[in-house]
């Protein structure tokens, strides 16, 4: 598995690639404050990413440390083919049906 990101408070870590995707988007990456990105975790899923927790319990409260966005090396290229449709679909501004000129 290659690890595409690392999202932790304040101190993410992205892939390259997988960055300079995110920010020619046009997407809001601090829509949950300090955890870059971290609102599209579901469209890694669809892409085929898998998503993985490093966290740790203290009794009955967790304490989530990071979370790693991996994807299988012979998933990758397709990965990053369908990642930009879905982000397009999902973020895509649409135009009114009754638009008047």
């Amino acid at each position: 598995m290659k690890r595409l990101a690392s999202i932790t408070q304040g101190t993410s870590d992205y892939d390259e690639r997988l960055w300079k995707l995110l920010e020619e988007s046009g997407i809001d990456k601090d829509e949950f404050i300090g955890l870059d990105y971290f609102g599209l975790v579901p469209f890694f899923v669809i892409a085929g990413a898998t998503v993985r927790s490093d966290a740790h319990a203290h009794g009955d409260h967790l304490h989530v440390e990071a979370i790693h966005i991996e994807i299988d090396e012979a998933l990758e290229e397709a990965f990053f083919g369908t990642l930009p449709q879905i982000l397009d679909d999902a973020y895509a501004e649409e135009e009114p049906e009754n638009a008047s000129n």
